[in-house]
């Protein structure tokens, strides 16, 4: 399956090949025109009937990951979060992957030890380490190096039906609806970027934005749903098998009410499952590429996932086959 493919590829910030081997391999097979920038990101050309407007879809390759900075006397690895994704407070007994032969566990120091404030306890991965299993510094070094990524390894499994849990949906989700859509057979012509660095400035996205000259962008990500006990309710709730959500506005940009209501019309009038959702957490990189050169329509569109920045997201086949629906949608009449 695709889709575990990818999740269960190593992807930290600038370090994406992993996954940027399996997009191009995915490329290769479909026969599809591609390029890789001098940053890393992935450039797809789908050959077809040029339109009125330049289009470019984007999604980003890259996970919130750990640096190792520091190895104690005593074996352990001290690390530092790259990415704006990583919550100290779900790293506690995890399992991580160093490199493609190193397996760890993030260790915490016991809470009633800890030299620091209750608040701090919470919060704080100044006391986190990974436990690699070795004697002293001197081993731990034969087997790792400082600067070296560590990633959260959690294994890409079927919950339920067409429910699927796995790491790294955030990105993933986004590559695998754009890879559909070039699979699709659309007649028109439109460039995809893969993009690098999300979680650390989305620096792929600037560059990709930059060369590609769009007039309509669309970018494809996740938004954390909130149909879990003690959540919200109204009309903020985002509900997994509610379909493709359309962001009004995001920690980065707002988007156009006209164009966000005109794709909500055509999505309902091609029978697509979809709702438009007054605000997203995290600035998509539709806003972002957005802002290059002359300007672009930007639109973001989100797959509800549970947990899409932890090492566990969940989300629905369905939700995620009505979003290639939408991307179809845009290619066909953007």
């Amino acid at each position: 399956m695709l889709l575990k493919e990818l999740c269960e590829c190593n992807g930290a910030p600038g370090g994406e090949n992993e996954v940027r081997q399996r997009i191009i391999a995915e490329l290769a097979s479909m026969d599809c025109t591609y390029e890789v920038d001098n940053i890393g990101n992935v450039i797809a050309h789908h050959k077809g009937d040029l339109g009125t407007s330049r289009l470019l879809f984007i999604a980003h390759m890259d996970e919130p990951a750990l640096m190792i900075y520091d190895v104690t006397e005593s074996g352990f690895l001290r690390f530092k979060a790259v990415g704006n994704s990583v919550v100290s407070r779900q790293l506690s007994g995890r399992n991580v992957r160093i490199g493609k032969s190193v397996s760890g566990v993030v260790g915490f120091a016991p809470f009633h030890m800890m030299k620091i404030t209750p608040e701090q306890k919470n919060r704080s991965a100044t006391h986190q380490h990974i436990d690699i299993g070795a004697l002293n510094r001197e081993r731990a070094l034969q087997r790792v190096q400082l600067g070296d990524y560590a990633i959260v390894d959690s294994p890409f499994v079927e919950l339920g039906k067409k429910t699927y849990k796995g790491k790294a949906m955030k990105s993933r989700l986004g590559c695998y609806a754009l890879l559909e859509l070039l699979r699709s057979g659309c007649k028109k012509s439109f460039d995809v970027v893969f993009a690098t660095m999300y979680e650390v400035g989305q620096r792929g996205v600037e560059v990709a934005a930059y060369t590609q000259r769009p007039d309509l962008v669309v970018s494809v990500g996740a938004v954390g749903a909130t149909d879990v006990p003690g959540s919200l309710d109204g009309e903020g709730r985002v509900e997994l098998g509610q379909g493709v959500c359309i962001a009004q506005a995001d920690a980065g940009f707002a988007y156009s009410r006209y164009v966000v209501e005109t794709w909500c019309r055509e999505a309902e009038e091609a029978g697509i499952r979809h709702r438009a959702i007054p605000y997203a957490s995290e600035a998509a990189p539709a806003g972002f590429a957005a802002l290059c050169r002359t300007g672009a329509d930007p639109i973001s569109l989100l797959v509800p996932c549970r947990n899409p920045s932890s090492p566990a997201g969940i989300v629905k086949a369905c939700d995620l086959e009505e979003t290639v629906k939408m991307l179809g949608l845009i290619a066909k009449k953007g």
